[in-house]
């Protein structure tokens, strides 16, 4: 489910971006846009399998869309950077992408049996730069091997 509803966020931000006003960013969206289709397109299906299949699949994806439905919406709401580099043309207008994105989430579940959850907000605060305490403990295993051998490259 993660990684259906992210690979629809990405097929739209990478379309939009395929028209950015940077041209070097316009040029890797586009090279992205034929990768980005083909996971949408792996990730719906197996959702559409799970989904529309047996009684124990359909239960454990749909707890899934609930887990996950609410941080949604912080890929689609956009923050000052965001509204500054849509003005300038760099990036894409995140309110543009939101029904788009909709759209395309909303037939893959419809043709997956599986009841989009109501709209609930989430006091995301990682665009702002405020993390939980959980980041530190990640950026601290993600940062073990650099810190124990510092310097090696490989």
């Amino acid at each position: 489910m993660r990684q259906f509803l992210l690979d629809a966020w990405q097929l739209e931000l990478y379309e939009a971006l395929a028209g950015s006003a940077d041209a070097r960013l316009a040029e890797i969206a586009a090279k992205a846009v034929k990768e980005t289709r083909y996971h949408l397109r792996f990730s719906a299906g197996w959702l559409v399998r799970l989904g529309d299949g047996t009684a124990a699949s359909h239960a454990r994806v749909q707890q899934g869309l609930e887990a996950l439905w609410r941080f949604t919406d912080e890929l689609l709401t956009p923050d000052a950077l965001d509204e500054e580099m849509a003005a300038a043309g760099i990036g894409p207008s995140l309110t543009a992408l939101r029904s788009r994105w909709e759209e395309r989430v909303g037939a893959v579940l419809a043709e997956a049996t599986l009841q989009r959850p109501a709209a609930a907000r989430y006091p995301w605060q990682g665009k702002r730069g405020v993390h939980s305490e959980h980041l530190g403990h990640m950026l601290g295993e993600m940062q073990h091997l650099q810190r124990t051998f510092p310097g090696a490259t490989w």
